[in-house]
């Protein structure tokens, strides 16, 4: 697997930071799908399917199809032709790709409408010719409409054998009508081939996929209040206690969880500075969302009447004060800080100055969020200095994510901070090595208001088990306990690395609903870069139609792995055992 989307920035341009929302029923004649790129392949981006509805329910009318692509395979036309269960076909013939480069034209495929239409639906799928071409396909794309821009989002990573089930078409709806998406159910030949599956509703089908980027908000998104979703479980009891030992390797948070510090691990000082080594791969600017400094037993120490300043004489107080607004958990860049950047002047130093001495075992860090592009701002290396003096050595910070499905703060405790290495993505032991582990959980067995799992384990190079801690793990949604007819129901996302995993006792499951529009999400998170070797799955048991079905695994920005995860029965737990080694 290419690795080089974690060394640098992927394309974009001045929109990528500009809010917009998808608009209600966009009228136009000329429709660019701009590729932005692909999930995780160097050379090409394709695509399976594109599908366009109007606002009378009808395909849309397609005069011609073209491409800025310097060198395609395949016949581009067959993006319009209308398969059946398209997602299932894993024939190269039947899809289109071409050569993937990176400049500041993107690459894109034109649509040229018979006459000015009114635009209701477009769905994309994906490329597809076998589970490793699949990260050919398309991860981020544009849509403009007469130059419009009408969406900007992810596009799933297609699967290559769903021989029935759940698609995994990107719908996009440009309408929340009945009537219009009746009249496309009449003429939508997924939609008749799906009629057989009662459990679905059609409006599910007609869900918004793909996650959007940024701050855009999709006019057509649809709520809880569409379709009444039912009640699950009884009254909450309190938690059984489990007897499960683990036999494990301890994570670096597990270390880092004793509150208690000597006086040897106290900084005192009333200065403090930060030299911003280097950033993850930003030309030209650096930045960070806030920093808060931890006092004597690890408690957040008050920055009232600190000062801030940088070393270049830049007059940037005001910006400079956002570092401790408290305003941390946040997409919005009026909320952060963000300064220029040149690798070849001297690394930026930002100096705080507090009104008397304090001291400090530490600081607490939320890097450059505001979108997933600009996180490459975020500082990737530091040195920390009291009274001019090195705290430490060169420290490494995780880049933050660019949304907020988690709290992406990290700790670094100077008796026991994570120093700067190179990121070596496969040692001899072939494992993979990241900071975050994301989970997408991309459909269930059937159940189309909740998803869930019965727990998760990770092993290290050695294929030692790691303790995971509930510090290590975030979960969107939580759990079910988010719904307002739902208190205190013990499946919540904690008894995911509880230990005990092939079970039927729902005190040690974790069940979430099924949100419009987004996928549900398990974070695995390190403060430093962890090495994986397996990942095992256990699926949900209680109701097994909960389960997850389709799943695709990331290590930061790298897809390691897209497939099935077992049913579960009333009798056995499904298992998914992932070896991430190259080897296997």
């Amino acid at each position: 697997m290419n690795s080089s989307n974690q060394n640098g920035p992927p394309n974009s341009d001045s929109d990528s930071i500009t809010e917009f929302a998808i608009p209600e029923l966009p009228s136009g004649e000329v429709l660019r799908f701009l590729l932005l790129s692909p999930w995780d392949d160097p050379f090409f981006v394709g695509l399976n399917a594109i599908e366009i509805f109007t606002n009378q329910g009808t395909r849309a009318e397609v005069k011609k199809i073209s491409t800025n692509a310097e060198q395609s395979y395949g016949n581009i036309e067959s993006l319009l032709v209308c398969k059946t269960f398209p997602f299932a076909c894993s024939d190269p013939k039947g899809m289109w790709m071409c050569n993937y480069h990176q400049s500041d034209t993107p690459i894109y495929v034109k649509i040229e409408l018979q006459s000015v239409q009114t635009i209701a639906m477009i769905r994309i799928w994906n490329y597809c010719e076998s589970r490793v071409y699949a990260l050919r396909g398309v991860h981020r794309m544009d849509i403009e409409l007469d130059g419009r821009l009408i969406f900007r989002g992810e596009i799933s990573c297609a699967f290559s054998s769903i021989p029935e089930g759940k698609p995994l078409g990107d719908t996009i709806l440009f309408t929340t009508s009945d009537e219009i998406l009746n009249a496309i159910a009449e003429n939508d030949v997924f939609l008749s081939e799906c009629e057989t599956n009662t459990t679905s509703n059609q409006f599910d089908a007609l869900s918004i996929t793909s996650d959007s980027i940024g701050n855009s908000t999709p006019t057509s998104s649809l709520t809880d209040a569409t379709i009444q979703r039912p009640r699950t479980g009884s009254d909450a009891k309190e938690p059984e206690k489990s007897s499960a030992t683990l036999e494990s390797v301890a994570t670096p948070q597990e270390v880092a969880s004793d509150s208690t510090f000597s006086d040897t691990c106290i900084i005192r000082s009333k200065v403090f500075h930060m030299e911003l080594r280097a950033n993850w791969g930003s030309p030209d600017l650096v930045g960070m969302t806030g920093i808060e400094f931890l006092g004597k037993n690890g408690e957040p120490i008050s920055t009232d009447g600190c000062v801030i300043r940088i070393s270049d004489g830049s007059n940037d107080s005001e910006s400079l004060q956002r570092l401790i607004n408290g305003r941390n958990l946040t997409c919005r860049p009026e909320d952060m800080w963000l300064h220029r950047w040149d690798p070849l002047e001297n690394s930026p130093m930002l100096s705080f100055t507090f009104p008397q001495e304090v001291e400090l075992s530490g600081v607490s860090v939320w890097n450059y969020n505001a979108t997933p592009e600009l996180t490459y701002a975020g500082v990737r290396c530091a040195q920390f200095y009291a009274n001019s003096r090195p705290i430490v050595n060169e420290v490494l910070l995780r880049r933050a994510p660019g949304y907020l499905y988690f709290d992406y703060i990290q700790d670094i405790m100077f008796d026991r901070c994570h120093l700067f290495r190179p990121i070596t993505a496969r040692p001899n032991t072939r494992s993979i090595s990241a900071f975050i582990f994301q989970l997408r959980l991309l459909s269930s067995w059937g159940d189309e208001f909740y998803i869930g799992l019965n727990g998760i384990e990770v092993f290290n190079r050695k294929n030692h088990r790691i303790r995971l801690r509930p510090q290590n793990l975030a979960a969107f949604p939580e759990s079910i306990n988010i719904l307002p007819s739902v208190k205190q129901d013990p499946r919540s996302s904690a008894n995911l690395v509880d230990g005990v995993n092939d079970t039927t006792n729902a005190h040690h499951m974790w069940l979430t609903p099924i949100l419009p529009n987004r996928y549900a999400r398990i974070f695995i998170i390190f403060d430093s870069p962890t090495f994986i070797s397996r990942i095992k799955i256990y699926n949900y048991r209680k109701t097994p139609e909960r389960g997850v079905r389709h799943i695709a695994i990331s290590a930061d920005d790298l897809i390691v792995y897209s497939g099935e995860v077992p049913e579960s029965s009333t009798e056995e737990t499904g298992i998914l055992d992932i070896s991430l080694r190259e080897l296997d």
